[in-house]
C-alpha cells in the first residue's frame, strides 16, 4: 500500500446525517486496517465522544485526535498530549461574544459550561455520545459513557474560572444570523493567538489554542507512531479539515464540503451519505 494511515473526521464525513456510519465503511476501513494501516479519528468533537465512536466501529486500539487537535489520546485511550487556553484569554473571549450578542460555550474536558440554556446546548450529552444503533452501537454502552459526560450551567463565568482554574481545550460560538464569517474576521484581528476555524460551513467557529489544529496535531501524532507524513491520508469535509487535507500525503475531500475545502484536497469523494469514506478506502488506500 502506499499509505500506511488514514486520518478521517466524524461529522459530515464518516458520520452520514444521521449520525450513523455506513456497514461498508467500517468494512473498508478494517480491510485497510488488515493490510497494515492504522485508521485514526481526527474529529472537534471530546475526548469521550471520540473513544465511544472508536470503540464501537473497533478501533479502541487506535490513538485519537481530540477537539481539533487540542487532546492527542494514545494508543490505550490515555492523554499523550493536551493544550489549554490561558483562563484571562477565555473571559476575554466571552466578553467580546456577549458585546456583539453572539452566544459561545467552552469545554472543560468531557463537561460543557454553558451561560445560558438554549438551542445550541440542548441534548448536548446525546448528540455528543450518539447511540450509534445501526453502527454496532450497545445501549448499555452509550449510556455508560453518557454517564460520564456533564453540563454545567454557569452564572458566573469570572467566579467560576478564579475558583476551579479549569483547563479549557475548545470554545464554540453560534449565532441565529447563519454566517459568522465576519466575526471570524474581526475576532482573528483582536486575538492573535487563537486558531479559528468551522466544522458548520461557518455557521459556528470552533476556537483552539494558539498553533493548535487537525494538522499539527496529526504531523505529531505520526511522528510519535513512526509514520512518514508522506505515507498519511486525510479525509475531511469541512475548514476545520483544510489544512490537515494540505498537510497530508493525500487529502481527501468529501463530496459534500464546500467548494473551497474540496480545491484544498488531492482527490474528492462521494457525500457522507453515500458511504464517501468507504468509497473513498477502497479507491485510493486499498491499491
Amino acid at each position: 500500500m502506499n499509505y500506511s494511515l488514514l486520518a478521517t473526521d466524524l461529522d459530515g464525513t464518516l458520520f452520514n446525517e444521521e449520525k450513523e456510519i455506513a456497514p461498508d465503511a467500517i468494512k473498508a476501513i478494517h480491510e485497510f486496517r488488515s493490510k497494515g494501516g492504522r485508521v485514526v479519528i481526527c474529529s472537534g468533537r471530546s475526548p469521550l465522544s471520540t473513544k465511544w465512536i472508536a470503540e464501537t466501529i473497533g478501533l479502541k486500539e487506535e490513538p485519537i485526535i481530540a477537539y481539533n487537535g487540542a487532546v492527542l489520546l494514545d494508543e490505550q485511550g490515555m492523554v499523550l498530549e493536551q493544550f489549554t487556553f490561558q483562563n484571562d484569554e477565555v473571559l476575554s473571549f466571552l466578553d467580546a461574544c456577549q458585546s456583539e450578542g453572539i452566544y459561545a460555550h467552552v469545554y472543560e474536558g468531557d463537561t460543557l459550561l454553558i451561560p445560558e440554556e438554549g438551542r445550541w446546548n440542548q441534548r448536548w450529552i446525546e448528540n455528543n455520545i450518539p447511540a450509534l444503533a445501526k453502527s454496532g452501537g450497545r445501549l448499555e454502552a452509550c449510556e455508560a459513557y453518557r454517564k460520564q459526560c456533564d453540563v454545567k450551567l454557569i452564572e458566573n463565568f469570572p467566579a467560576y474560572i478564579r475558583e476551579h482554574k479549569p483547563a479549557i481545550t475548545k470554545m464554540a460560538v453560534f449565532h441565529e444570523s447563519g454566517s459568522l464569517r465576519d466575526f471570524s474576521t474581526s475576532i482573528t484581528h483582536t486575538f492573535k493567538g487563537f486558531e479559528i476555524s468551522s466544522s458548520l460551513n461557518y455557521r459556528n467557529l470552533e476556537i483552539s489554542p494558539a498553533g493548535i489544529t487537525k494538522a499539527a496535531a496529526l504531523v505529531k501524532l505520526v511522528s510519535h507512531l513512526g509514520i512518514p507524513l508522506s505515507e498519511t491520508a486525510a479525509i475531511g469535509d469541512n475548514y476545520n479539515d483544510m489544512l490537515m487535507l494540505k498537510t497530508a500525503g493525500l487529502g481527501i475531500a468529501m463530496g459534500n464540503a464546500p467548494d473551497e475545502v474540496k480545491l484544498a484536497a488531492n482527490a474528492v469523494t462521494c457525500t457522507n451519505n453515500e458511504d464517501g469514506v468507504g468509497r473513498a478506502i477502497r479507491t485510493f488506500l486499498l491499491l
